[in-house]
């Protein structure tokens, strides 16, 4: 089974985590690419991050790593209040981006994404640019509009779409009830869910494998169907609460069959991103 990665982060001296204290330091891109080679990951992408200080020219970073591995795909981060023109997403794109990593984690930073111009939807459309968001289900009413705005835009939600810790079982709400902010973006073509982030969904977090998820990836997969679902690691957020292998297991898909095994887990991502699969 070909494996892609449709979501982890590289910066130039570590994640600090939950600790304050890099896992990996300086090494993170040559740890990530120990795992890559272990588990026969053909190709990932990069979603760049240069919020909290953590790493301030991730982008530039990201393109530079890019440049001598030609299994990454990188998406620029940006924030929404910057509201890009077309230029400055042409800029990024011609850099080398696949595209951009856009997180929209407040009112606020919905408002903003709302009014991004039409130069710079139409240089992602333009371009079948990939566009990242990590994105709690309650915002994603503006991504609706996004996505009918740039219809050749590839619009990929995070771990997903942030349902956030589960309560008591006898607090459950039915997952068709929950996820169906997310799941009413399946009419649009070109919205696509990560199946990832299992460890924000437990409690406690390292609590795999994971099973309060798997309703909720039944009702998304029931809801896009094999080919609009892609496994993603997180790494190395991931690792303060899971190994790396731990990752690879997506609750829900045990059963599945082969072809859908072999679409989420990386035909997916390798279609979106020209690589075949």
């Amino acid at each position: 089974m070909t494996i892609a990665d449709s979501h982890f982060h590289i910066f130039r001296h570590g994640f600090p985590g939950i600790y304050g204290r890099a896992l990996f330091g300086d090494r993170e891109v040559d740890t990530y690419e120990s795992f890559r080679e272990e588990h026969d990951i053909a190709a990932g992408l990069v979603v760049g991050y240069q919020g909290a200080g953590i790493d301030p020219a991730n982008n530039a970073y990201l393109r530079e790593l890019a440049e001598t591995r030609p299994w990454m795909a990188t998406t620029a981060y940006i924030e929404p209040a910057d509201l890009p023109s077309g230029g400055v997403v042409d800029d990024l794109l011609d850099a080398g981006h696949a595209g951009l990593a856009v997180y929209v984690l407040t009112d606020s930073a919905a408002e903003a994404l709302s009014r991004w111009s039409e130069a710079a939807w139409r240089a992602l459309d333009e371009a079948g640019a990939i566009v990242s968001l990590n994105v709690g289900l309650s915002r994603l009413g503006v991504i609706e509009k996004a996505a009918k705005a740039a219809p050749r835009c590839r619009f990929l939600i995070s771990h997903l779409g942030l349902p956030g810790k589960r309560p008591p079982p006898s607090l459950y709400r039915p997952p068709q009830e929950e996820m169906a902010p997310l799941t009413a973006l399946a009419d649009q073509p070109n919205v696509f869910v990560k199946l990832s982030g299992f460890y924000a969904i437990s409690e406690p977090s390292h609590g795999f494998p994971h099973n309060e998820a798997t309703p909720l990836v039944e009702v998304l997969l029931a809801a896009f169907g094999k080919d609009r679902l892609l496994w993603a690691s997180d790494f190395s957020p991931a690792l303060d609460h899971v190994s790396f292998v731990q990752t690879l297991a997506v609750p829900g898909l045990e059963a599945a069959d082969d072809a859908t095994r072999q679409a989420i887990m990386g035909g997916n991502l390798l279609r979106l991103l020209g690589r075949g699969g």
